[in-house]
Formats: structure tokens, C-alpha cells, sequence
């Protein structure tokens, strides 16, 4: 869903591109860049562990940063390819699962465990479907995709700085809990959407 929104918009030719242009000067790699979302996720996992919801907030934005950058300089540089599509993802998805390893180990496993199962249930959806069948340029369901889940998060983790506990509740337990039932309504979206699409091909090859 936001995801729609980020593409390619204003902050691309105003924000990513002008600190692109400083890495290719640099020589940097745009797999590189992909590479530092993991152990910039490893000190935020550290940070959360600790229970510095502050420090842990900006090592995550940092780490999420990395994804626009490294597309920035392999635009900028010419060279986007599809291993670095597919090495750009799997950091990506690395990096996510540390950082719910962080709020796992800090007290709050339950809800980063299903935020957790949510995110990676919503990530294999669409791959799962194209083991089964040729996939086109199908606008698949968004809503839980990352940059909505990375939003929620970091907004919840922005919130419990300042209000820790509602209802009794931990404000980093409720945004999990929140993570998780967001993700989980886009893999069942994403599944329906699935049923559909297969269906409609088998039809096609009788």
C-alpha cells in the first residue's frame, strides 16, 4: 500500500539521489549498501534487547535506509540487475528478522514472534504462487507490505517513548501485536488474490 506511495516519488530526485551520488564518488557497491541493513539490524536488535527504544529507533530507520539507497546507486550507476534485486530482498528480509529477534529477547516474544510470522507469511505468498504458475505484472493486495509494516513499527517504537504503557499494555507490545495483524490480513489478501489468479489458469489450460 505505501509502498505505491514511495515509489519513485518527490524524496527520490530530492533525498536518495543526492546521497547516492556521494557513494558512487565513493566507490561503494550497491550491494554493499544492501549488505549494511544486517548489522545496522544488529545493533538496533542490541539497543531494543536493552530496552533503548531511542538508539534501537534510529539504527532501524538507518537500516531501512539502505534499501533506498542501494537502488539509488545501482539506478545512478547503471548497473541494476536481478541478483541485485534478489540480494537486496534477502538482506532486507535478514534484517527484519534480527531486529524481531531484538524485541523477542527484550521481553515481548509472543507478539514478535506473530509479527514475525506475519511478515514472513505476506512475503511468501507471491513467490509460493509463482512455483505454481507463470505470474505476470499482476498489482498484487498490499496492505502489510514493508514499508507498512516498517511505519507501524517505527512509529510505535516513537510513541512508547513518550507513552510506555496504555490499558496496561506495553506500547512496544501493542505495536507488535499490531505488525502481526496487519501482516496477516495482507497474506490472507494476498492468498485470496492467489486462489483467484490460479484458478483462472487452470480454467485457461482446459
Amino acid at each position: 500500500m505505501l509502498s505505491q506511495i514511495f515509489k519513485r516519488g518527490w524524496y527520490t530526485e530530492k533525498v536518495t539521489d543526492p546521497i547516492g551520488r556521494f557513494f558512487v564518488w565513493t566507490g561503494v557497491s550497491a550491494n554493499f549498501v544492501s549488505f549494511l541493513a544486517v548489522p545496522l539490524a544488529v545493533v538496533a536488535a542490541w539497543f531494543i534487547y536493552q530496552h533503548q527504544l531511542a538508539p534501537g529507533l534510529l539504527f532501524i530507520f538507518l537500516a531501512v535506509a539502505t534499501d533506498a539507497l542501494d537502488g539509488a546507486i545501482a539506478r545512478l550507476r547503471k548497473q541494476v540487475s536481478g541478483w541485485g534485486s534478489y540480494w537486496d530482498a534477502m538482506m532486507d528480509k535478514y534484517a527484519e528478522m534480527i531486529i524481531y529477534v531484538g524485541f523477542a529477547l527484550g521481553g515481548w516474544a509472543l507478539p514478535a514472534l506473530l509479527a514475525a510470522a506475519g511478515t514472513m507469511l505476506i512475503s511468501y505468498a507471491k513467490p509460493r504462487a509463482a512455483i505454481v504458475m507463470p505470474l505476470g505484472n499482476e498489482d498484487w493486495p498490499a496492505i502489510g507490505e514493508r514499508s507498512d509494516r516498517t511505519i507501524l513499527l517505527m512509529a510505535g517504537l516513537l510513541v512508547a517513548l513518550f507513552v510506555p504503557i496504555i490499558y496496561g499494555y506495553t506500547t512496544v507490545e501493542l505495536t507488535l501485536y499490531l505488525v502481526a495483524v496487519v501482516t496477516n490480513i495482507g497474506a490472507i489478501q494476498r492468498m485470496a488474490f492467489a486462489h483467484g489468479l490460479i484458478s483462472n489458469w487452470e480454467k485457461s489450460k482446459k
